[in-house]
C-alpha cells in the first residue's frame, strides 16, 4: 500500500508524452516529467518518489525531495497567505502545504507573515495538511548556555508568554514579563537565554538596559502611588535624584521617559505628577 505523504520505492511501468506511470498496490501513479528531476527513466527502473495529492485531488508523485514527510516534521517557511483558507508553507516540492485558518489564531494580527517560519507536522486527510507541532511533544535539547543569544521563531502565543523554536529545533519559553509589544506566529526574534530548569530553557526579548529601565520605572511608580507627586524632573541633578532613588541621573531619565510614554506621569517645572486612574484611562 503506498504511503501518502512519505517516500516510496516504486517501479516505473511505462513512459507517456508528459509523464511516467509508476506501479503501486492501488494502481498506477502519475509522475509528471516536470517532477522527475529530468531523469532518463525507463520501464523497470525503481525510483524513490514522494506521494501527494495534486491540485485536482489526484494521487501524484514527485522525485523532488520534500522538506517534510508524515514521519519527519519540519520548520517551514510561509510562502503565501489566503485569508479565507489560511497560510501556505513551502515544503520543497511544486505544491505548497496548507495550514488551515482553523489552526491559526482568531486575531489575524497574530497570523504568520510571508517569510516567517513554523515548526509543523504533515497530516493526510484526503489531502496533505500542516498542523502546528505542540512543543511538549519535541525532545528537549540541552545545547544552549546561559547568556547565549540566538534566533528563534514564535511557535505559540499563550497567556503566560511565548513558546519559540530555533532552526536547530531548540525550544525556549519567554514569559510575558520578559518582552514588550506584540508578536505573531512564525516571527523571527533574537532571544537571550536567562535560565534553565527541569522544564527547559527560559529567555528574554528585553535587553538588559530595558530590564533595568522597567525596574527603575516600577520604583518611581511605587513612590508616586504613595505620595502622588515627586519633586524631581528630567532636569534634576544626580545629587537630587540620589536623595530619593539609588539610580543614576541617566537611568532616572530613561525610567521617566518610559512612564511618560505609557501616560502614567505628567510634569510641571519642578515636579513629576502621577496621572490618576480615571485620567489614565482616557
Amino acid at each position: 500500500m503506498p504511503k501518502i505523504g512519505n517516500i516510496n520505492e516504486l517501479k516505473v511501468l511505462r513512459e507517456t508524452d508528459i509523464s511516467f506511470m509508476l506501479d503501486s498496490d492501488e494502481g498506477e501513479i502519475f509522475l509528471h516529467k516536470n517532477e522527475s528531476n529530468y531523469q532518463k527513466l525507463k520501464a523497470g527502473n525503481v525510483v524513490s518518489a514522494f506521494l501527494y495529492y495534486d491540485q485536482d485531488g489526484r494521487l501524484a508523485a514527485t522525485l523532488k525531495t520534500p522538506l517534510i514527510t508524515t514521519s519527519k516534521p519540519a520548520l517551514l517557511e510561509v510562502g503565501d497567505i489566503v485569508s479565507k483558507l489560511g497560510v501556505f508553507l513551502r515544503m520543497g516540492i511544486s505544491k505548497d502545504l496548507l495550514l488551515s485558518k482553523d489552526d491559526l489564531p482568531l486575531n489575524k494580527k497574530e497570523w504568520p507573515q510571508v517569510g516567517d517560519k513554523l515548526f509543523v507536522k504533515l497530516n493526510v486527510k484526503g489531502r496533505l495538511v500542516a498542523k502546528i507541532v505542540d512543543l511538549k511533544e519535541v525532545e528537549r535539547k540541552e545545547t544552549l548556555a546561559i547568556n547565549d543569544e540566538k534566533e528563534f521563531y514564535v511557535q505559540r502565543i499563550g497567556e503566560q508568554g511565548l513558546n519559540l523554536v530555533s532552526e536547530d529545533l531548540e525550544i525556549i519559553f519567554v514569559h510575558n514579563s520578559m518582552y514588550r509589544g506584540n508578536y505573531h506566529l512564525g516571527e523571527k526574534v533574537v532571544v537571550k537565554v536567562i535560565g534553565e530548569s527541569d522544564k527547559g530553557y527560559s529567555g528574554s526579548l528585553v535587553k538588559q538596559k530595558e530590564l533595568l529601565r522597567f525596574d527603575d520605572a516600577e520604583e518611581i511608580m511605587n513612590y508616586l502611588k504613595r505620595y502622588k507627586k515627586l519633586p524631581l524632573t528630567s532636569k534634576s541633578s544626580s545629587e537630587e535624584v540620589n536623595v530619593y532613588f539609588d539610580m543614576s541621573k541617566k537611568a532616572f531619565k530613561r525610567a521617566l521617559g518610559l512612564l511618560y510614554k505609557e501616560r502614567k506621569v505628567d510634569f510641571t517645572e519642578t515636579e513629576t505628577i502621577l496621572i490618576d486612574g480615571e485620567k489614565n484611562e482616557r
